[in-house]
């Protein structure tokens, strides 16, 4: 019978990886969430092709993995260097996890840290800005971006046809954070300002004060998660949004291509492609494709001068929202960017 299951300290809890990413806030919403479980000497925690999306973290005892053979491939133990990773959390599952003996450990929604994980490594809330040019011709000044001049003239035509015009009132919230990103926005007239709340702040830290010409709301359309920041009007304005839908099939479809794994690896072979891993540098530590770059998604923008823009990316990360994120961003300034779909497979890592 297993041991009463073990306390996890917030301490420990802090070394996982990749917790470890998080922000402090983040990381302690996390933790209020999770709670240790055991299981018995020869119970599995998952079994090959399983399309459980948990992610394991071994805290006492011992699990083997098994091929479909029964054969064991690898075992890992509590207190290792291995343990403070999942436990082969590629999905479907490409191995069985049997408990050798009495194991404590905890599991945590995959799909829930993805989302926090993208959540706080575009905290900064990232803005793109246009010229403001005395004609007030918005159209012409959004061309101006270099994401914009990628996009089909069909699409760009759709785009503005598709784009509704808001007005609003001081005080009025245009995005609230925790909320659903549904708009993209550009800010033809008036001034708003840019806040995030967080746990361990009384009040909202003000992050950004926009003015006509800024764009915002992109990366939670992108990644479908929750948005990062409140934005709020400082005084009467009007803003242009374009609806999540759209702006997938308009702007990010022709931004983005995604390539199945040999497609990829072809490019790369052959020199026409390099790997771009966007997942924490202890991640790529843990396992990685030969020969990539690790630039985490948090320090793209301030390390994008150390990629070559005549290179065309292959950017990938586990659950696919960071890496959609990332080639985003490096399609809006202007680098080659393609995602591989699926991210890793677990026979290359």
């Amino acid at each position: 019978m297993a041991n009463p299951p073990a306390q996890l300290s917030i301490e420990n809890f802090r070394k996982l990886t990749p917790i470890n990413g998080l922000r402090e806030e983040s990381l302690q919403q996390l933790f209020k969430r999770v709670s240790v479980l055991q299981a018995k000497p020869g119970e599995e925690l998952f079994k090959i092709g399983s399309s459980n999306g948990d992610s394991y973290y071994l805290l006492g005892g011992t699990v083997e993995l098994l091929d479909e053979s029964g054969t064991v491939l690898r075992s890992i133990s509590s207190g290792t260097p291995d343990a403070l990773h999942r436990v082969a959390h590629q999905i479907p599952r490409k191995v069985n996890a049997r408990c050798k003996n009495a194991v404590n450990y905890i599991r945590i929604d995959s799909g829930l840290l993805d989302v926090m994980l993208t959540w706080d490594q575009t905290g900064s809330f990232e803005v793109d800005e246009i010229n403001d040019d005395d004609d007030g011709d918005w159209m012409t000044r959004l061309l101006q971006m270099k994401a914009f001049q990628k996009v089909p003239p069909s699409n760009l035509q759709a785009m503005f046809m598709r784009m509704e015009q808001v007005s609003y009132k001081p005080g009025d919230v245009v995005v609230k954070q925790g909320s659903e990103g549904d708009y993209f926005y550009v800010i033809i007239k008036g001034r708003c300002m840019v806040t995030r709340e967080t746990p361990t702040t009384p009040k909202p830290i003000r992050l950004a004060e926009l003015e006509a010409g800024a764009c915002f709301g992109e990366e939670a359309l992108i990644s479908d998660d929750a948005r990062n920041a409140s934005v709020v009007m400082l005084e009467a304005g009007t803003l242009m949004r374009l609806a999540k839908d759209d702006f997938r099939s308009l702007l990010t479809a022709p931004l983005t291509r995604n390539l199945a794994f040999a497609e990829a690896k072809a490019l790369v072979e052959n020199g026409k492609a390099a790997w771009l891993d966007v997942r924490l540098p202890s991640e790529y530590k843990n396992q990685h494709l030969d020969n990539a770059i690790n630039l985490p998604l948090f320090m793209l923008r301030m390390k994008l001068a150390s990629l070559n823009k005549a290179t065309t990316y292959v950017v990938y990360c586990d659950g696919g929202r960071r890496s959609t994120v990332a080639a985003f961003v490096l399609s809006q300034k202007g680098y080659e960017a393609k995602i591989l779909d699926g991210g890793i497979p677990a026979s290359e890592a």
